[in-house]
């Protein structure tokens, strides 16, 4: 494991909800001075056993964490803390579900749920294991337009990506959101369009027709695209045919896929790319 993937110690300060759909944990610790100045918009590995606690002690010899990947939405070397947001639109889901297990709460890695689930009922003072941070690709640079695309697991990158855009930047940010009150406060430059789709369980297909519709500008875009994996493919689809468009200078990945745990969305997330860059 790297050095900066090796895991740390945190502490639950607060827990709250910051908009209909996403819930925000700030983490304290002795472990925040290690973390790099620039660690906003990083990604970490939050750590749990099987069962769903973060109890890492209970572990067996040779057993491994599960693993839930989360952007670090603000960070505050100072204060010594740092803010994680999760979506809680599948919690709710799941929270609906009558079979036993979900009745008694418990998490299972077929069922997953393991970072939402802890958002929501973690406690001030409750300790966490965190792996990381690690640099999440940024916007190519020497473009004449940008085009920014996510859902709502995005949302914390999108911000922070937004925040360091150029004054004179064009093009879009276009945005699926579960309700029109989960938009976050955006700074964009008056030449880049914000465009959202707000349409529920059909969001991700909406999202991908809104891409489609979009004039395509004269010039080398900047292009970075993170939502559901079926959306991203349609996405990318489309963008790939489009003139000026470099997949080396692009970011088009997929953050979850319906109906399926990280664990293996990660195996058919590296499968789609081993897939989609031998063609090139």
């Amino acid at each position: 494991m790297q050095k900066r993937l090796q895991p740390k110690s945190f502490t639950v300060q607060q827990a709250f909800d910051i908009s209909p759909n996403m819930r925000r944990v700030i983490l304290t610790g002795e472990d925040i001075r290690h973390l790099p100045a620039d660690s906003a918009g990083q990604y970490v590995k939050l750590l749990f056993t099987p069962a769903g606690s973060t109890d890492l002690s209970t572990l067996s010899e040779g057993q491994k964490p599960v693993l839930r990947t989360f952007t670090i939405s603000e960070f505050d070397a100072k204060q010594g803390t740092l803010a994680l947001d999760f979506v809680k639109h599948h919690h709710k889901d799941k929270s609906q579900r009558k079979d036993e297990h979900q009745h008694k709460g418990e998490i299972t890695p077929e069922q997953g749920g393991y970072a939402c689930h802890w958002a929501m009922h973690t406690q001030p003072g409750e300790q966490i294991s965190l792996g990381g941070p690690n640099t999440i690709q940024g916007l190519a640079d020497d473009s004449d337009w940008v085009l920014i695309i996510g859902d709502m697991t995005a949302l914390p990158s999108i911000q922070l990506k937004t925040a360091r855009l150029a004054a004179d930047s064009q093009g879009y940010v276009v945005l699926a959101l579960s309700s029109e009150q989960d938009l976050p406060a955006l700074q964009l430059p008056s030449g880049v369009e914000l465009i959202t789709v707000v349409d529920g369980e059909r969001s991700g297909t909406a999202l991908a027709e809104k891409v489609t519709q979009l004039r395509w500008p004269d010039g080398k875009p900047a292009i970075w695209c993170a939502c559901e994996f079926s959306t991203m493919r349609a996405i990318r689809q489309h963008i790939s045919q489009q003139d000026q468009f470099d997949r080396k200078t692009c970011y088009i990945s997929s953050y979850w896929k319906h109906g399926v745990t990280e664990d293996g969305h990660k195996v058919i997330k590296r499968e789609d790319q081993d897939s989609y860059h031998g063609e090139a």
